[in-house]
């Protein structure tokens, strides 16, 4: 009896020792820049705007699509003038953080969702207990006028292209140049073309959404999906572009 109590007692400082291990807290910096989506540079800093904060968020529970994890706010700070941030704070070791931001300029950039879009937040993770270096990846607004090219080198081919859920416009952002008949009548392409979209198409700037690489979180590139038909053989295609930020710029879409 008494070796069970023994036991007890050694197992319950185990069990207090463990929970005090997994409690401890580590000193963590993180420290970057708003930077433009596509540019690699700072964002524009308004001086008549309220200026960014940055905030670091805790996961503190997991759960399933949509209701998503539950977020606590851990610290936050303005950036200044070259839109850099630093944030010194002691953290539990075992657990999961994420950067956000908000009040970039919506004149010029795309905010992030508020904190119960909860997938978001896990676009730029933070490390407890490590220094940690983050480019916050803004999306600017971008314009592009699509300039479809066929690139087939027979100028009598009889090639055919039409898109699908093409990512380009037109759509509910879109400035028309022309009547709607012309818009509606300029798919499919039949033939060697060389045209420009009778509209402009709203996005955002880069190539890959938040600059994060393939095979991470927020993988989402700029597509156009379509149907080529070309030797009598129709098959889908993916054409991936680049977006400008800021000014409206004449994008090519070659198939």
């Amino acid at each position: 009896m008494k070796k069970t109590a023994i036991l007890l007692i050694v197992a319950a400082i185990a069990l207090s020792y463990a929970c005090q291990k997994d409690d401890k807290k580590v000193s963590t910096t993180i420290s970057g820049t708003l930077i433009v989506n596509g540019t690699n540079e700072p964002i524009r800093i308004s001086k008549e705007l309220k200026r960014p904060e940055v905030v670091l968020y805790h996961e503190t529970s997991t759960g399933d699509f949509p209701s998503g994890p539950n977020w606590e706010e851990v610290a936050r700070t303005s950036v200044n003038e070259k839109a850099q941030f630093s944030i010194t704070v002691d953290l539990p070791k075992d657990g999961s953080y994420y950067m956000g931001f908000f009040d970039a300029d919506p004149n010029y950039y795309i905010n992030l969702p508020k904190v119960d879009n909860w997938y978001a937040f896990r676009i730029f993770p933070v490390i407890a207990g490590q220094s940690n270096y983050i480019k916050l990846y803004v999306l600017a607004h971008s314009w592009v006028r699509p300039r479809f090219i066929n690139t087939n080198p027979d100028p009598n081919n009889q090639d055919m292209f039409d898109t699908y859920a093409d990512g380009i416009g037109p759509n509910e952002n879109s400035i028309l140049l022309d009547d709607i008949y012309s818009v509606n009548s300029f798919f499919p392409l039949r033939g060697k073309v060389d045209t420009l979209a009778p509209w402009i198409h709203k996005t955002w700037s880069g190539k890959l959404r938040y600059g994060i690489p393939k095979g991470q979180q927020e993988y989402y590139p700029h597509e156009v999906h379509g149907k080529l038909t070309r030797n009598g053989v129709t098959r889908d295609t993916v054409i991936l572009y680049y977006a400008p930020p800021y000014d409206t710029s004449i994008v090519e879409i070659r198939y």
